[in-house]
């Protein structure tokens, strides 16, 4: 497990581009994909199809990512997807930033950001261990991961591989008909139960698509889903592909952010959706 300074908290603006890779090594893709300070992680799913997520100081710097991503990923026509983070299509998947931001959060201090540090690599560290290295109390170092914790500006993964004799790592793609609610349709494909672990991404500027990522060890069950997705009478199209392997990258410019020196403020910040850094 390791930990980091939230998305939401940044303002920062987490985008997927994806599609199908010319690529003869996927490795090597991977290895290219990673030399932006932007991306989060990548998977590969059948067909050389490539799912890269990135997460941006703000909004301009989409563009340039975009085509990062095309010229290292040898991707000449991807989707480029920004995502809605406050659909509720993932209420028990923080995952990519994903999660209801708040309207305001409060400053993290320098005493916060050593402490996020000391985790960085390991977020299972003992608070003993923590109060050692930031050299305070463990009753002041428990109290301030509590604050975080609560307030939503530490954000807490655990990075891995896809594990061999698991359950199928699916995503299918969802193409909705004109007019219809994405949100509505994605609660709607969520309520039916259907998988014990699933989520529902959705994007700000593609409103016709719904990606539902799922895993399951019953073919029946996934056929039974596929056609019964097929018949919803919002739906137009349903593309379903087998993912086999992910690389989750941990030297983004946000994982150096911890390191950063700040000025504690008194004043809670009221959030902008994507302006960028705010550490004063």
């Amino acid at each position: 497990m390791i930990a980091g300074i939230s998305i939401p908290y940044l303002d920062a603006v987490p985008v997927a581009v994806f599609g199908i890779s010319r690529t003869a090594s996927i490795e090597e893709t991977l290895d290219r994909l990673g030399e932006s300070e932007f991306t989060r992680r990548v998977v590969v799913a059948g067909g050389n199809y490539l799912y890269a997520v990135g997460f941006l100081r703000n909004i301009s710097e989409l563009d340039s990512y975009v085509e990062f991503v095309k010229r290292a990923g040898e991707m000449s026509e991807p989707t480029v997807g920004i995502y809605c983070l406050d659909d509720g299509l993932s209420p028990d998947y923080s995952v990519d930033g994903g999660g209801k931001r708040k309207q305001s959060y409060k400053e993290l201090s320098p005493l916060d950001l050593k402490i996020i540090a000391s985790l960085k690599d390991n977020a299972r560290r003992p608070i003993a261990d923590i109060a050692d290295m930031v050299g305070v109390s463990a009753k002041t170092v428990r109290r301030h991961l509590e604050d975080m914790i609560s307030e939503g500006s530490l954000d807490m993964s655990v990075p891995q591989d896809l594990q061999a004799g698991g359950d199928l790592f699916l995503i299918m793609h969802v193409n909705l008909r004109g007019g219809a609610d994405k949100g509505e349709v994605g609660r709607r494909l969520l309520s039916k139960k259907y998988f014990q672990d699933q989520y529902i991404r959705s994007y700000s500027n593609l409103p016709s698509l719904l990606v539902w990522v799922l895993w399951s060890d019953k073919i029946t069950e996934i056929r039974k889903v596929l056609r019964a997705t097929s018949e919803d009478d919002d739906v137009m199209s349903v593309m379903l592909n087998f993912a086999y392997l992910e690389r989750v990258y941990t030297t983004t410019w946000r994982d150096k952010l911890p390191a950063v020196q700040t000025r504690p403020s008194k004043t809670p910040r009221t959030h902008k959706p994507h302006s960028g850094l705010r550490i004063q």
